[in-house]
């Protein structure tokens, strides 16, 4: 018996084992590490906000490394591959490898990278923004399928109510938190402006029915349980990342007036 114990514990190690080596070649087909590096940028950036709005700019190096520690790629990285593999069905995972390692879904990722890089330029991201074809069906229906804009706007919300609740959690004196829900229309349209910006520069060397086909493979079941498991595992890194960041903004605001 427990020779028989030890074989299955082997074998669901190995097995354990190989899906989560999938689920890693998955993680890099889709280009998330370059996509985090660029998150990353900007959080830093919004580190920066934070220390002028909220504390005042006497945030100092104590800050500076917080905001550097929360927002470093190699951490934020790790911690999604975990939520990743928890939550993808290994079929799912290696029927999405087979699109995204395929020449169109290496092209497809390529290109949403660079667009991502060029969104980090005020200029590009105002020309994307305002380009026609940010505007076309096309994107329109990309983005419909996926449900892009209302899940990346709630991601948003969620981070900003973890935020206050880590300031208030944290902070010596009450904090006056914001109606987050009320937000959400202004949210909403920040949001479908910045994707149809984006997707226009992504999509934009691609051909019509190269789009077509991506469109489609995220209308399947694989692209659905492959998006949930996206967002699932993002929107808890984020909000995991603005609740400790809205922590130690609030261990520095004895010092400053809000």
């Amino acid at each position: 018996m427990r020779a028989l114990a030890s074989a299955l514990m082997l074998v669901l190690g190995t097995s354990a084992a190989l899906a989560s080596t999938e689920t890693d070649r998955l993680i890099d087909a889709l280009g998330i590490p370059a996509l985090i590096a660029a998150f990353s940028t900007e959080g830093i950036e919004a580190g920066a906000a934070i220390n002028d709005g909220f504390l005042d700019g006497q945030g100092g190096d104590v800050w500076t490394e917080t905001v550097r520690r929360l927002y470093d790629p190699a951490r934020l990285e790790a911690e999604l591959r975990s939520g990743f593999a928890a939550s993808l069905d290994p079929a799912v995972t290696a029927q999405a490898l087979l699109f995204f390692e395929s020449d169109l879904g290496v092209r497809l990722v390529e290109f949403e990278v660079q667009a991502r890089q060029a969104m980090l330029n005020p200029e590009l991201e105002a020309a994307a923004r305002a380009a026609p074809s940010a505007a076309s069906d096309t994107i329109t229906a990309f983005l419909a399928v996926r449900d892009l804009v209302a899940r990346n706007a709630d991601a948003t919300l969620a981070a900003q109510a973890a935020f206050f609740a880590g300031l208030a959690s944290a902070a010596s004196r009450p904090v006056p938190v914001p109606d987050i829900e009320a937000q959400r229309e202004n949210v909403m349209a920040e949001t479908e402006s910045w994707l149809r910006g984006y997707y226009a520069l992504a999509q934009s060397p691609l051909s019509a029915d190269d789009v077509a086909i991506y469109t489609a493979f995220w209308e399947t079941d694989v692209g659905q349980a492959l998006d949930d498991a996206l967002f699932k595992a993002f929107g808890a890194s984020y909000a995991s990342l603005s609740y400790g960041l809205g922590q130690a903004a609030g261990r520095r605001l004895p010092q400053n007036e809000l």
